[in-house]
């Protein structure tokens, strides 16, 4: 099977306008042809969250055919006219964004597909977006202990992975993402620090030091950062529903 790859965007968008710049994502003319790029999901970073703002995240799904997909993407937006395929699209998210960075991702063994989120009944109302650097050559090894230690450690706290890829465009970095509810963050937190000694509100849990010592054996640096997705998403709230 080939090879799943993800298109990750980071929009600094134009003062409160993340939420017609989602609705604009979604509607976005590349979603009705064939065999391009489809949006998994967009989201808004959320103020003190630990995240630059106003800024959006849009993880798109390269499709099935793995890098002839990327190839044909690259062929229709950029090497051809793209006024043939977007119209107007291009000017009217010019009033909601200043500019972006891409970033070329390619899912690892464990990373689930859009589908499988889609099937999979979460409805996470806010997501945990991890952008890491590892040492040099250390992307592969890294993930691979996410989803050994990691993924199930947290999937006991309904905290759910969504994402699990290398970035293939430089040699240190990963994007690994998860849904979940902001109370469970939280008690993630508190039962870190409780078990640091640094809190009396959580629980002791030596687990959580364990995967501490494996991360620090990885990372050099990044961040982490909450987002909230726009109704629709994968895995993320249904439309109309209320959120949490």
């Amino acid at each position: 099977m080939p090879r799943n790859f993800f298109l990750h965007e980071t929009i600094d968008v134009v003062g409160q306008g993340q939420y017609e710049y989602m609705d604009l994502v979604a509607r976005e003319p590349v979603h009705d042809m064939p065999g391009l790029f489809r949006l998994q999901g967009t989201f808004f970073v959320i103020g003190a969250s630990g995240g630059k703002w106003p800024q959006v995240v849009n993880i798109y799904d390269g499709g099935e055919e793995g890098w002839d997909a990327w190839t044909a993407n690259l062929d229709r937006l950029n090497l051809k006219r793209r006024e043939n395929f977007y119209t107007g699209w291009w000017d009217e998210a010019a009033e909601f964004r200043t500019g972006g960075f891409d970033r070329i991702a390619a899912a690892v063994p464990g990373c689930p597909t859009t589908a499988e989120l889609r099937a999979s009944g979460i409805e996470g109302t806010v997501f945990v977006h991890q952008r890491l650097e590892v040492q040099p050559g250390q992307q592969l090894g890294f993930l691979d202990e996410v989803r050994r230690v990691r993924v199930p450690q947290l999937e006991a706290r309904g905290i759910h992975l969504t994402n699990l890829l290398e970035v293939i465009n430089n040699p240190t970095e990963v994007i690994v993402v998860w849904a979940t509810h902001l109370e469970n963050w939280t008690q993630l937190r508190k039962d870190f620090d409780t078990t640091r000694g640094l809190d009396d509100t959580g629980t002791v849990d030596q687990t959580l030091l364990a995967w501490q010592q494996i991360e620090h054996s990885f990372v050099t640096g990044g961040t982490t950062e909450l987002m909230t997705p726009r109704p629709g998403n994968a895995a993320g709230p249904t439309p109309g529903a209320e959120q949490r």
